[in-house]
């Protein structure tokens, strides 16, 4: 959306946005190194702009070319993760405030074309959402979208543990229950298990909840 705009948001915008974020739209997503991190999904931030800003009080457009670099990525086990990105710079204009401008990026998971597709299409979201974001905790800036890896430690290890109880204990799954099912996933009790076998239990127990998560949205 373009063309003249006032010069500062409705009172009850301003309103809308000093509300604190619906925890139900937060999404969650565990790294390689067992790490989890909070985020909001394309789809989520999108309705919560047309809902804080009207259908016709906001708009968003791609500035410039979008750019594609060849970069394949690895991890430490040799593994590709990707085969490059690409990046694209979007603009978002709300009635009633300057425009908001970031940069979105998207991975190549593979060399195909519907790989390109997603990765063109997600750079494009991912910079409305970071533009977005300039408005406040209503678009997740406050949530914790990226974190440093840390050394593993035994302490480190011990929160990773702890992850795993509370991921499931959010999907009513009881401690004895889990720990069942954590030695009968990797072979060692939850006391022993590693990085590796941790990080693959959170990442499992956060992707059910997710799916949970998105269920009762549907259903609701």
């Amino acid at each position: 959306m373009t063309g003249a705009h006032d010069t500062r948001l409705p009172q009850e915008v301003r309103d809308l946005l000093a509300q604190p974020l619906d925890t139900a739209l937060i999404q969650e997503r565990s790294n390689r190194d067992g790490r989890v991190f909070a985020y909001l999904e394309g789809p989520a931030v999108i309705s919560q702009a047309n809902r804080i800003f009207g259908f016709d009080g906001w708009g968003a457009e791609v500035v410039g070319d979008l750019k594609y670099i060849a970069s394949p990525l690895a991890n430490s086990d040799g593994e590709v993760l990707a085969v490059g990105f690409y990046t694209v710079t979007v603009r978002v204009t709300v009635v009633g405030c300057p425009p908001k401008s970031d940069v979105g990026c998207g991975f190549v998971s593979e060399p195909t074309p519907e790989a390109h597709e997603i990765a063109s299409k997600g750079a494009v979201t991912d910079g409305i959402k970071r533009a977005l974001r300039q408005f406040g905790e209503q678009f997740g800036n406050n949530l914790n979208e990226r974190r440093e890896r840390g050394p593993i430690t035994p302490e480190r290890l011990d929160e990773m543990r702890a992850r795993v109880l509370t991921l499931s204990s959010r999907l009513g799954v009881d401690e004895a229950r889990t720990r069942a099912w954590l030695q009968d996933r990797c072979g060692q009790t939850l006391d022993e298990a590693g990085e590796r076998e941790l990080s693959g239990a959170i990442r499992a127990l956060a992707d059910e909840l997710n799916q949970r998560n998105n269920q009762r949205r549907r259903a609701a």
